[in-house]
C-alpha cells in the first residue's frame, strides 16, 4: 500500500534532535560525567544507525534502512523521529500495516512533529476514502482495515478506540463519531444550543466529526454515501464563534475560500441578516469535484456559529426544490442542547413550552397523516426504543377512524415540563384536560413514550 510518491530527500535536518543529542554526549563525556554514560553511548549508537538508515533511503535500499532504523528505535524508543523515519521506510518497503502502526507511535510520542502528523493524515485519509469511518461502519470492520487499536475503552455500551491521536466512538458495536483531539477543548465538546430541524425518512446520518473547532454532521439519502452522494445535508457547530463573528462576516470568509477554490457561478444572498442569514452559491467542476449548487443558512448562538447546509450535484436544482429547501432551512431553530441535563430559569422553561406546543402540533399533523397511509416506518421515529415497537399496520388501522375526526390543536392543547431525578419530561395535555402522552428528551431530539392512539 503506497500512500504518496517515494521519498527523495530526506535532509539531515530530520535527525537534528539526535545530532544535537550526540552533541551533548560529547560534551558530558569531557566534563567526565560517568553517571550515564550507558544512556549516552546508547544515544550516539542511535545516531550512527539513523544516518546509516538515512544514507539507505535515499539509495532506496529500504529492507536495509528498515533494519538501521529498527536498531536506532530500539536504543531510542522514545524517539519520534526515529519511528517516523522507520514508518517511512515500512512503506517504502510496501509494508503498509507496519509503516501505520510506527507513525501512531511517532505523532504519540510527540505532536508538534509535523512529519509524522503529515504522514498519519494520509493514511487517515486513505481510511476514509475506504468508507471505514462513516457512522454505522461494524467494530470488526473498523478492525479489519485500521488494525488492533493503540487503546480501547469500554463504557456501557459505548466502546472507545484509539489510533494515535484519533478517536473513534461505537455504540453498540457500531461507528458512531471519530474525534480528532488535536486542540480540542472539553468546553466546546458538550453543545450549549443546536440547531433543530426535519429530514424525511430517506436521509440518515454518514458522518460525524468533531475537532479542535467544530463539530459536524452530515446526513446522505440511504442508498448513498459520504464518499459518493448526489445530494447531502450538512449540520456544524463552529466553537465559540458566536462570541467572536456575526453570520454575515461568517458568510464572507466561506465567501473568500470558496472563491480561491473553485470557480464561482453564482453567489447569491436569499435572506439577509447579521445574524441569521442564508444564502448559496453555485460552483463549476474542476479536476477534484463536480458542479454543485449549496444552500445554507448561519445563525449566531450564544456561544457557537450553527450552520445547515443543503448540497446537490444534480443540476439544475429546479425551482420547486430549490424553494423546498429554503423553506427547509428557515423552519430549523436554535435550541437548547440539553434541556434535559442541566437546570432550567423560568424564561427557559417558558420558551421551552412554546417550542414543544408548536413543534408537537406539527409532528401529530405528520402523525396523524402517517396512520390514515398506515405508514409504520415514518411513525416510529416519533417514539422511544421502549414503545416502538407497539407501532404495527394492525395498530394503525385500528386508529385510523379516530385519527380521522382529531386535530393537531384538539390533541395538543398544552404542555408542561416537570423536573423527574436529575433531568425533565413535558407531559402533553389534550383538550379535554387528560394526558396525550410523555415527552422525554433523547440524543437532542423530543420522543414521546407512550403510544397516544388507539
Amino acid at each position: 500500500m503506497k500512500l504518496y510518491p517515494p521519498v527523495s530527500a530526506f535532509c539531515l535536518c530530520a535527525l537534528l534532535s539526535l545530532v544535537q543529542t550526540a552533541s551533548q554526549v560529547q560534551a558530558q563525556e569531557q566534563e567526565g560525567g560517568t553517571a550515564a554514560t550507558s544512556a549516552q553511548e546508547q544515544k550516539a549508537q542511535a545516531l550512527k544507525h539513523a544516518q546509516q538508515g538515512q544514507a539507505l533511503l535515499k539509495q532506496k535500499h529500504w529492507k536495509q534502512a528498515i533494519a538501521e532504523f529498527e536498531k536506532a528505535v530500539k536504543l531510542q524508543p522514545q524517539n519520534s523521529m526515529l519511528h517516523y523515519l522507520l514508518s517511512v521506510s515500512y512503506l517504502e518497503d510496501s509494508q503498509g500495516s507496519k509503516a501505520w502502526s510506527e507513525v501512531r507511535k511517532a505523532v504519540l510520542l510527540d505532536m508538534q512533529n509535523r512529519n509524522a502528523i503529515n504522514e498519519f493524515l494520509k493514511f487517515w485519509s486513505f481510511f476514509d476514502r475506504q468508507g471505514v469511518l462513516n457512522v454505522g461502519t461494524p467494530e470488526v470492520e473498523v478492525l479489519k482495515l485500521l488494525g488492533p487499536p493503540d487503546s480501547k475503552r469500554e463504557l456501557g455500551t459505548e466502546t472507545q478506540l484509539t489510533y494515535g491521536f484519533m478517536w473513534l466512538n461505537l455504540q453498540q458495536a457500531s461507528l458512531y463519531a471519530v474525534i480528532d483531539t488535536r486542540g480540542l477543548s472539553t468546553e466546546y465538546t458538550k453543545a450549549l444550543q443546536t440547531m433543530e430541524f426535519q429530514l424525511g425518512p430517506k436521509w440518515r446520518v454518514g458522518y460525524r466529526l468533531m475537532n479542535g473547532t467544530s463539530a459536524l454532521t452530515e446526513y446522505v439519502t440511504t442508498e448513498e454515501t459520504v464518499q459518493k452522494y448526489q445530494q447531502m445535508f450538512s449540520t456544524q457547530r463552529l466553537f465559540k464563534l458566536g462570541k467572536e463573528v456575526s453570520a454575515e462576516e461568517m458568510m464572507n470568509r466561506i465567501k473568500n475560500l470558496v472563491e480561491k477554490s473553485y470557480q464561482v457561478a453564482e453567489w447569491n444572498v436569499i435572506q439577509p441578516g447579521e445574524n441569521d442569514i442564508i444564502f448559496e452559491w453555485r460552483v463549476a467542476a474542476n479536476e477534484k469535484t463536480p458542479a454543485q449548487h449549496e444552500i445554507n443558512r448561519i445563525v449566531r448562538g450564544k456561544r457557537d456559529l450553527h450552520r445547515l447546509a443543503y448540497v446537490t450535484r444534480e443540476l439544475p436544482l429546479s425551482e420547486d426544490d430549490r424553494k423546498k429547501w429554503i423553506e427547509q432551512l428557515k423552519a430549523a431553530k436554535v435550541v437548547l442542547a440539553h434541556p434535559g441535563k442541566q437546570p432550567l430559569t423560568p424564561e427557559q422553561k417558558e420558551e421551552l413550552v412554546k417550542q414543544l406546543t408548536k413543534k408537537s402540533r406539527e409532528i401529530i399533523a405528520l402523525q396523524l397523516k402517517y396512520i390514515q397511509e398506515g405508514d409504520v416506518e415514518a411513525m416510529q421515529p416519533f417514539f422511544t426504543k421502549r414503545v416502538r415497537d407497539l407501532i404495527t399496520k394492525e395498530s394503525l388501522a385500528r386508529a385510523r377512524e379516530q385519527a380521522a375526526s382529531a386535530t393537531p390543536e384538539e390533541l395538543v392543547h398544552s404542555v408542561t415540563i416537570e423536573e423527574v431525578g436529575d433531568g425533565i419530561q413535558a407531559k402533553v395535555k389534550m383538550k379535554n384536560g387528560r394526558t396525550l402522552t410523555t415527552l422525554v428528551p433523547v440524543n437532542r431530539k423530543w420522543e414521546a413514550d407512550t403510544i397516544w392512539f388507539k
